[in-house]
């Protein structure tokens, strides 16, 4: 069985062989997973647990469940999802294969399908700052998830 501690944004795991596939990060020997990684992980029996998925989706806020689909949506597509808070965003997305480079947009999951012009605008900033791309998730009961990619242009 694999240890787990879950605090509010962060699951601590002592199976530290993730870390070679591009999840997580390690701390002080300990591997420290986003709670959306722990769960995509957990969907894939990729974590040794006697407890269900939906046992550790209720342990986690309805945003972070919201996130989840998201990351597992892009996750079985080949990217590859790395936390964002540095950046303002909820992910930072990496390309298929091309994780040793920059990521190349910067994830927002919108939990309404709206947005204010404030955080359109911050969003736009930090991105061209960092040279990247906006990725904006909508996650919609009805249809599934819509996603739409905001870029500049130099004209």
């Amino acid at each position: 069985m694999d240890e787990i501690r879950i605090f509010k944004d962060k699951v601590y795991c002592n199976n530290l062989n993730l870390n070679q596939k591009k999840y997580g990060i390690i701390q002080n020997g300990t591997l420290v997973l986003m709670p959306e990684e722990f769960l995509y992980l957990v969907s894939r029996n990729k974590i040794n647990t006697d407890k269900s998925l939906n046992y550790f989706i209720n342990k986690f806020s309805k945003k972070i469940q919201d996130r989840f689909v998201i990351y597992e949506d892009l996750r079985k597509k080949g990217y590859i999802l790395k936390s964002g808070l540095k950046f303002g965003s909820d992910f930072r997305v990496y390309d298929k294969n091309k994780f040793n480079s920059h990521s190349k947009w910067l994830l927002n999951v919108l939990h309404k399908s709206s947005i204010n012009k404030k955080d359109f605008s911050s969003m736009n900033r930090l991105a061209n700052s960092t040279k990247k791309n906006i990725l904006l998730a909508y996650l919609d009961p009805e249809n599934g998830i819509s996603y739409f990619e905001i870029s500049w242009k130099k004209l």
